[in-house]
């Protein structure tokens, strides 16, 4: 199969001040994969696409908007990669003075099918058919082909949780949200708990590692947080990686991907999150074999190289 790949080399996700390189690392295994008989990387204002059986577009938030003429009518077999299934309509500046316009869920789910997409790339099942399924309709569920955000297995400092420095660390923003949305409700109380160590995002204080060092500056600490109460993001595979114990917020997704409470993770909630987090730092040593086989299942089932596999033979059982 031949493959040809749409994406901004601007996009904000892609560059190394991003938080971490995970969605870069997925795109870069898609591309390298090696199954591929060949792989085109189309830039825009292409009159006639290349001849391929598969087209990847790989806008994680319908932010880039050159044009392809012809990717209608192309014969080749479509996907589209969305990230932030709630997102809205924006337009406007980070503050490493990156412009940004970004499709609200409407305006996303009206280009794609206008582009004439077989499948949408959701790593969110539960944000997905909440947000994004009612604007498709009856094909919704065909046209969803889950797989969660997968980090790529990388050489860091990996030592025993009691040989760790640090304690445990809340890292990301603290989005108090509008119009009555927020994703991160539990994160904002957990934050501010005793014995939590809070580190702003990268984006608020560049003395925060980020890029391909982040992996790295995770493994410093004995646990991490992945609180958001929609969907699970790239912490909840990516502080497991480090080698850290990592507390989570249940999603159903994290269930289906095998994590199990008290078995590869530990589940927190409001009820029982102080006491979870006293008992571990009284026993640190008690919840190693947790960390590693969080490590484990990531590394053995959902790397940037697992995505790729599953995108290639996705494709091919459709083709």
């Amino acid at each position: 199969m031949k493959l040809a790949v749409i994406y901004n080399p601007n996009e904000h996700k892609f560059q190394p001040s991003s938080y971490s390189q995970t969605y870069k690392h997925m795109l870069d295994a898609v591309i390298e994969y090696k199954e591929w008989d060949e792989v085109q990387i189309v830039t825009p204002g292409l009159e006639v696409l290349p001849d391929v059986d598969v087209i990847v577009i790989f806008d994680i938030h319908s932010s880039y908007h050159a044009e392809f003429p012809g990717l209608s009518l192309h014969k080749a077999l479509k996907y589209t990669y969305f990230n932030d299934p709630h997102q809205e309509d924006m337009e406007g500046i980070y503050k490493d003075n990156t412009p940004v316009k970004k499709l609200g869920i409407k305006s996303r789910i009206d280009r794609a099918m206008k582009r004439q997409v077989d499948f949408i790339i959701c790593p969110y099942k539960d944000g997905y058919y909440h947000f994004l399924a009612p604007e498709i309709g009856d094909s919704a569920k065909d046209m969803l082909m889950w797989f969660p955000i997968s980090p790529k297995k990388q050489e860091y400092h990996n030592r025993p949780l009691v040989e760790r420095e640090a304690g445990i660390l809340g890292n990301g923003h603290l989005w108090e949200g509008k119009n009555g949305f927020t994703p991160y409700k539990f994160r904002n109380w957990a934050y501010r708990q005793p014995n939590i160590d809070f580190v702003k995002h990268s984006i608020s204080d560049n003395r925060v590692p980020c890029g391909d060092l982040y992996i790295e500056f995770l493994s410093k600490w004995k646990a991490g947080l992945a609180l958001t109460d929609w969907y699970v993001v790239p912490k909840y595979l990516e502080i497991p990686m480090a080698g850290c114990l990592c507390f989570a917020q249940f999603h159903q997704d994290y269930s289906d991907m095998g994590f199990i409470s008290g078995v590869n993770y530990e589940e927190v909630n409001e009820n029982n999150f102080n006491d979870k987090i006293q008992h571990f730092l009284l026993d640190t040593k008690y919840y190693q074999n947790t960390a590693d086989a969080g490590r484990k299942l990531v590394e053995e089932n959902y790397t940037n190289v697992h995505f790729a596999k599953a995108l290639y033979d996705h494709a091919k059982g459709k083709i």
